[in-house]
């Protein structure tokens, strides 16, 4: 899903769902699948102003997103502090006090805790290279704008964190001040100076990675059998327990447990749906591998916190609301 850009706004947007919540940054492409069991809840607070996008983003339960920030520009992500040791990043664990970083057209996989909470600044490529010329006389280094993550000192890290959060609560009650070239280079300025204080942190192996990414297009393939881990090892090459290591170093979850949650997640993806409206809960289940209705009915509401009818239901109501107010649906609130 991708959302545009606008040339000044500040938005507060709440979604009940992973996959709703998954299209609220502005200019990206993105895809979540939730992964822990429970009624699901994500905000975003963003602000765009053209050439430096600020949010800050929370979500209830664990996720697996894909994500693609915007080209010409450079995404820097910051978790919050304790995020926890289940925090992946491109199949790595995370670092205290890091910075996530990936250039805008490129790809990432983040796999989040619950309760997660995490910034993020996103900021043309350009006037990054051109505030790093004036203050360090030279080009952008390459770790600092190609993906990866940097560890930072924690009073550098902190610092950051709280420039955020004052920008983003200035943007709610001055946000024409945020057009102005002098903030918008002081921003960038005090990103360099943050980045300055960070160390490397070396790649691991990416086969790990890989394998999560290869099950997750077949679990979102419909009418595929449904997957054992003998299954995966064979396609994969692997043994049973190098793929279970694997998963859990790169996605912190099992390869049954990414299956189930992906699968469950297209159901309901389905049945929010109006493209699948004309198909029976049932007929939608069968289509993503779950023969048993009853067994379905049971993993479903433990997985979302309501019925596959209550979703359907909650859909309906939804698009109402949207036709009688001409606004999206779920948006939230708009400031």
């Amino acid at each position: 899903m991708t959302t545009a850009h606008s040339p000044l706004s500040f938005s507060t947007r709440i979604a009940h769902d992973a996959d709703l919540h998954a299209s609220f940054i502005s200019g990206w492409q993105q895809d979540y699948a939730q992964l822990s069991c429970g009624r699901y809840f994500g905000r975003l607070d963003e602000v765009c102003t053209g050439r430096v996008q600020l949010f800050c983003e929370y979500a209830s339960c664990e996720t697996w997103q894909q994500c693609r920030p915007a080209p010409g520009r450079i995404w820097f992500g910051l978790p919050a502090p304790g995020s926890g040791a289940s925090l992946r990043f491109a199949g790595q664990e995370v670092a205290p006090d890091s910075v996530l970083i990936c250039p805008g057209g490129d790809e990432f996989f983040l796999r989040t805790p619950p309760a997660f909470t995490i910034g993020g600044m996103v900021v043309e490529q350009d006037l990054l290279e051109a505030c790093c010329l004036v203050r360090y006389g030279h080009a952008l280094p390459p770790l600092w704008r190609q993906s990866g993550s940097l560890t930072l000192t924690p009073v550098a890290c902190r610092q950051l964190e709280q420039s955020l959060a004052r920008y983003l609560d200035a943007a709610r009650s001055q946000p024409e001040q945020l057009l102005s070239d002098k903030w918008q280079w002081q921003l960038a300025d005090i990103l360099l100076q943050a980045l300055a204080t960070g160390t490397h942190a070396p790649a691991k192996r990416r086969s790990h990675l890989g394998w999560v990414e290869q099950t997750c297009r077949w679990a979102r393939v419909p009418d595929a059998p449904v997957a054992s881990v003998d299954s995966l090892c064979q396609r994969l090459h692997v043994t049973r327990r190098t793929l279970q290591n694997g998963f859990h170093q790169a996605a912190a979850i099992s390869p049954l447990g990414m299956l189930r949650a992906l699968r469950l997640g297209e159901v309901r993806r389905a049945l929010s749906s109006t493209q699948h409206a004309g198909q029976s809960i049932q007929d939608l289940a069968l289509a993503w591998g779950f023969g048993s209705a009853s067994q379905f009915g049971q993993d479903y509401r433990r997985q979302f916190g309501e019925t596959p009818s209550q979703t359907r239901q909650a859909m309906r109501q939804d698009k109402q609301q949207a036709n009688a107010d001409a606004l999206p649906a779920k948006i939230g609130i708009t400031i």
